[in-house]
């Protein structure tokens, strides 16, 4: 993603973006019925650990409810090496409880937890 893209639906819904150490930190909200609030971390690293300087990379997500501030979704990675990263996942179910999975990539081989 280049950082410089900003169609008009993401500028309508941004409420702040500020540079953090290693990337851009962004702060989404929408509107409606499921109002959500989306916190990003954009990095340079992709999930291979290969650094490009003029592209960004998610390497982590939460989603709250906007209403509630409960915690919806999150999705966070770590690069760890050149060819190794962790990514922890995180959902919320209907009955309030939380799902917790892992997707470990090291060298060619990915194992899902």
């Amino acid at each position: 993603m280049k950082i410089n893209f900003k169609p008009q639906r993401l500028l309508s819904s941004l409420v702040t973006e500020e540079k953090i150490p290693g990337g851009v930190r962004r702060i989404l909200q929408t509107e409606g019925p499921k109002a959500r609030t989306i916190d990003m971390e954009l990095s340079h690293l992709d999930s291979l650990g290969n650094a490009y300087p003029k592209e960004y990379y998610v390497s982590s997500v939460k989603v709250y409810d906007t209403k509630s501030s409960n915690l919806l979704k999150m999705v966070q990675r770590e690069v760890i090496g050149t060819t190794n990263s962790v990514t922890n996942l995180v959902t919320r179910n209907y009955d309030g409880k939380y799902n917790k999975s892992m997707i470990i990539r090291n060298n060619d081989s990915i194992t899902k937890q």
